[in-house]
């Protein structure tokens, strides 16, 4: 069944949202490509549960970057969504800047969020970590930055050496609204791993072990800093499991959510 799109006025942003299938509310934050769009992962998750795919502001036909400073401005926003469709402790899961803010909502809101799955999240930083600058790559050191297999498919699909015109705003739009949050300091909160422990909601944290954006030692900075998380690897992955490995993302993220 194709998903039901709806139009969202959130205190005068309008955002976008899909949605489909029954059973818990799931809320999914995409990732830094703008991947707005029904993929297979959605439709697998909403054999089980009640999912809302909202988009993030700046992408394609959604009004608001020009309010987006921050990565609080998001989380504030997301919250506002959650009152807006009436969901008191959803399932919340995001990957990369989606996973970040899911973080940071389960942070200032730990109330909020029945059960936590974050997927290669950014806002955190390592120790002397190297983040590679994803604002000067072309589409080919994005695709390697962002694919275990860069020459996939699948990830020329996404990221075409010659894109289209529509696909060329898309890509401009996500790094502009990317920008916004994720420049200064890049790709990271400096203050989100001394206010993980305020996650109350359980947590699954899942990583792509061939990330080369945001590094897999990252994984353990996460799981070492919210109270019982759990951790999974994805194998033969990239930063984007959602994309890659979309039936294995799925039965972990199902397995957890199913368990009371």
């Amino acid at each position: 069944m194709p998903p039901n799109e709806l139009s969202i006025d959130v205190h005068g942003t309008r955002l976008r949202l899909l949605s489909a299938g029954s059973g818990p509310p799931l809320v999914f934050l995409h990732g830094l490509l703008g991947e707005f769009e029904w993929l297979p992962l959605f439709e697998t998750l909403s054999r089980e549960f009640k999912i809302y795919v909202p988009e993030n502001p700046g992408l394609t036909e959604t009004e608001g970057l020009e309010r987006i400073e921050s990565i609080y401005d998001l989380v504030f926003l997301f919250a506002d969504l959650l009152d807006c469709l009436q969901l008191e402790r959803p399932f919340m899961a995001g990957v990369s800047v989606g996973g970040w803010i899911a973080a940071e909502l389960a942070v200032h809101y730990p109330g909020r969020v029945g059960k936590l799955v974050l997927i290669d999240p950014m806002g955190l930083k390592l120790p002397g970590a190297f983040f590679p600058d994803i604002f000067a790559a072309n589409p080919s050191e994005t695709r390697a930055l962002l694919f275990k297999n860069p020459n996939s498919e699948l990830a020329r699909s996404l990221l075409s050496d010659t894109p289209s015109p529509e696909l060329l705003t898309r890509m401009l739009a996500s790094r502009q609204a990317l920008a916004r949050i994720a420049w200064n300091p890049y790709l990271h909160d400096p203050k989100l791993k001394d206010r993980l422990y305020r996650v109350q909601a359980p947590t699954l944290i899942l990583w792509g072990d061939a990330d080369r954006l945001v590094s897999p030692e990252h994984a353990r900075l996460y799981a070492d800093n919210i109270n019982g998380a759990r951790l999974g690897i994805i194998e033969e992955c990239g930063h984007l499991p959602s994309l890659e490995k979309p039936q294995e993302t799925a039965k972990h993220i199902s397995e957890f959510l199913r368990q009371a």
